[in-house]
Order: structure tokens, then sequence, then C-alpha cells
């Protein structure tokens, strides 16, 4: 403890007296937050328009939600890049003295992590003044915080691994660029190469970049927990639900039963009866589990040696109930959805409050986009079975784990818990942080590239 007191005293005297140092981690965040809500700040001018900034049709606000987050990565990179190789010379004439490594290591996590902090406070309260975005300045600093502070350890390990500071700020672009490329915002997960694309869940590459987990966190939350989607966040899940299910889960079922129906009858184009069986088989089996009180008796006669047409009636007799099903359920929401509305615009004043709060809170592109309001297909089939591509703010993940999820997700699975995506996303960010932190720690990276490259070792 006391040489760590020692090393962390010597490098804030060191900061302090750099006044320029100072002076620009100081404003270097907020002057970058304040030139990018300004030209952020969108609305409509001309006749016809209120001429006025209205926080809900801003239609920049998602895009202003990413590019945060790789500020805050590139903030904690650039911050800590060159830490350890511009105390080299100093490390060398120390190095006789056995002083404690692991207390230097962290005399330096605790100066990156206090100015990260600074950085990301000054750049959040900045952004949200400007954009207007109401009850979320704490949110929006505990994710750029954490996804600073994971640059922060990226850069230290990479400071620590190479001799040159040029070579260091060539790889900050390199480290950078994978951030934006895969974070889900630039190319859509079940867009990219077929090696890595998946339907179902955001696929490995994603998963290691903690821009994915930052910009979703701060995405995720802004939708569902500000002060007017509480209101109705619930009842539009159920109803985006339901929905889903009765016109379109059901209507695809049906297709693929109609199809075996046809083949049975000898009538249509030759056709993959046993796929087709073996997702409807697939479907109807998670519905019986989700669905309380739903059972489908013939469901091992769904296949091609068993299959037959009255067993295709029961099918689709169990799909029409499950319709009506659904079809209940999204009235009922939708009742309570209209009683809450009435009940907030029960008088003139307080029809003005709710869309003030409307006005106010929900940002309408961001809803869009988390939506997926503008791909067409809501609906795809992806191993042997179908997956909702639409409105994935509402869909909860019904299996797996933290990485096992869709993106978008409003909530996460964690040893058998469920976690709001929020508090999810920062646990796995950190999670990455410590993994650097020990590399750190063991001087990992130094030793890899001793021993496959043959160049010289950092000084420890």
């Amino acid at each position: 403890m006391k040489q760590f007191k020692v090393f962390w005293t010597r490098d804030v005297l060191s900061k302090l007296a750099n006044r320029q140092y100072v002076l620009i981690n100081l404003l270097e965040a907020p002057v970058l937050a304040f030139i990018m809500a300004f030209f952020l700040r969108y609305y409509r001018t001309g006749h016809g328009t209120l001429g006025e900034y209205v926080f809900r049709h801003n239609e920049n606000l998602p895009q202003f939600l990413f590019i945060s987050v790789i500020v805050a990565l590139f903030l904690g990179l650039t911050v800590s890049a060159e830490e350890i190789i511009r105390d080299r010379r100093i490390l060398q004439r120390e190095r006789f003295l056995s002083l404690s490594r692991s207390s230097y290591i962290l005399s330096k996590v605790a100066i990156m992590f206090g100015i990260s902090a600074v950085q990301t406070l000054l750049f959040t309260v900045v952004g949200t003044l400007m954009l207007g975005i109401e009850g979320m300045t704490l949110v929006h600093w505990a994710v750029l915080f954490s996804a600073s502070c994971f640059a922060n350890m990226l850069g230290l390990n990479v400071s620590a691994s190479f001799n040159s500071a040029k070579v260091i700020y060539i790889l900050i672009p390199v480290l950078i660029i994978p951030q934006l490329l895969f974070s889900g915002i630039i190319v859509k997960f079940d867009k990219l190469h077929p090696w890595f694309a998946n339907e179902r869940s955001v696929p490995w590459i994603g998963n290691v970049m903690a821009s994915r987990w930052a910009y979703e966190a701060m995405a995720v939350t802004q939708f569902t927990s500000n002060a007017y989607e509480r209101n109705f966040y619930a009842f539009d899940q159920r109803m985006k639900t339901a929905n889903w299910k009765k016109d379109l889960w059901v209507r695809e079922l049906k297709n693929h039963s109609q199809e075996v129906r046809r083949q049975i009858n000898g009538e249509g184009k030759a056709a993959d009866i046993g796929y087709r069986l073996d997702l409807i088989r697939n479907e109807v089996a998670q519905e019986q589990v989700s669905v309380k009180g739903f059972t489908f008796p013939d469901l091992d006669q769904l296949t091609p040696a068993t299959v037959t047409i009255p067993v295709l009636d029961e099918l689709d007799a169990a799909l029409q109930t499950l319709t009506l099903h659904y079809r209940s359920k999204y009235q009922n929401a939708e009742r309570e959805k209209e009683k809450r509305i009435a009940s907030l615009t029960a008088t003139p004043a307080a029809r003005a409050a709710y869309f003030a709060l409307i006005d106010g809170h929900r940002n309408e592109n961001l809803a869009d986009v988390l939506t997926n309001k503008n791909d067409v297909n809501v609906i795809v089939e992806y191993d042997g079975s179908l997956v909702q591509k639409s409105d994935p703010i509402y869909l909860d993940p019904a299996r797996g784990g933290l990485f096992d999820g869709h993106f978008y997700a409003p909530t996460k699975l964690f040893l058998g818990f469920r976690l709001g995506t929020l508090w999810a996303n920062i646990l796995v960010i950190w999670g990455m942080t410590m993994f650097f932190y020990l590399t750190l720690q063991i001087d990992l990276f130094p030793r890899l590239l001793k021993r496959f490259s043959g160049a010289p070792k950092a000084a420890k």
C-alpha cells in the first residue's frame, strides 16, 4: 500500500505539473460533446413547422449514442496508451529497488479511471443538456465510464507491449475500427459474412466488442426506462408479442402444414416434408412450455412416417386455439393501455402534460431502430425454427446466457436470473476490463510478442 501511494502521488504530481496535459484532458470531452450535440440537434424549420427543437423528433439520437460510445473508447485509449512506455527510463532506474509491479500497475489504473470518470461525466452532462435527454445522465455516464475504463486497460496493455510511441498510435485506429464494424450499428449482425452471421443471437465476434455492449445498454435503457415509456412498456410488450404470434408465427406454421398436406395428397411441387415437420414440431413443443394449459397430444405424430391428414387437422385446430389465445392477450393489454392513457389525459392540463411527456422523453427514430421498423424480414427460418426479427426490444430471451441473447434484448439471462440489459451489459464490460487488468499484471502480451516475434521485451 505504501508503494502504491508513492507511485500514485508521483504520477499525479507529474500530470498536474503539465498544464497542457490537464487542460486538454479537461476540455477534450466537453468540447467534443458540444460539437457533436450541436450538429446532431436536429429539428425542422420553415413553413408549417414548429421551428423549435423537440427531443421526440430528433432523428439523430441513435447516432449520438453510438458516437458517444466510440468517443469514450477513443478517450480511454489515448489517455492511457503512452502511460507505461513514458515511464520506461524511470522503471529501468528503479529495477534494482525491488519495487512492486502490482502497486505500480494499480496506481496507473486508479489514475486512468479517475481521469475517465471526469471526462465521461463532462461529456455526458454537456451532451444530455444540449440534446434535451432527460433523466438519463447517470445511466449514460455509467455506461460511458465503463467503456472508457475498458479502453484504459486495453491502452495500458498496448503501452506495456511495444517499445515505440509511434507504433502505439498506429495501433489505436486498428483497435477502434473493429469496435465500429462489429458493433451491430454500421453492419447488422445478421448481414455479416455467413461464417459469422447469426439470425437468432449476436455472433461471437460482436460479443467481444465493448462497443456492442455499451451502445446496446444505452439505447435499450433510453427506450425502456424513460419517464414516458415506463407507463406503457409492459402493455406494449404483451401487445407486440401477441401480435407477432397470431399474425405471423401462426401463419408460417399453417403454410408449412398446408405444404405437407399437399404432399400427402400428391399435389404441388416436391417439398422437404421432414424439414417442415421438424420445424412445426419444434415450434409447437416450445409453445407447450411457454403457454400454460396448451397441449398438442399428437406432437409425436409429426414425422414423415406417421403424419396423416387427421393429424394435420388437429394441428390446424391447435393453431386456431393459439390464435384466439393471443388475440385475447392482445385485446386485454390494449384495454389496459387505453385505460392508462385515459387516466393520464383526464383533464386538459393533464392532456397537455401527457403530450409534453411524450415530446420530452420518447424519441421516434430510436423507437424505429429498436423495433426494427424498417426491416422487411419480420420472421425468418433459422436452424429449424422461426425467429422473430420485428420488435426485438420487446422480446425477452427465453434461453441461453449473457452471450446468447439477440441484439436490443430488454433483459439477459445470467446464472438462471433475468437481469436488465443495462446492468447485464455493464457487468460484461467490467468483466472484459478485469480480463485486461489480469493480462497487464502477468505481463501477458509482452511475453507473447517476445515469443512470437523475437522482439525485445518491454521494460517492467
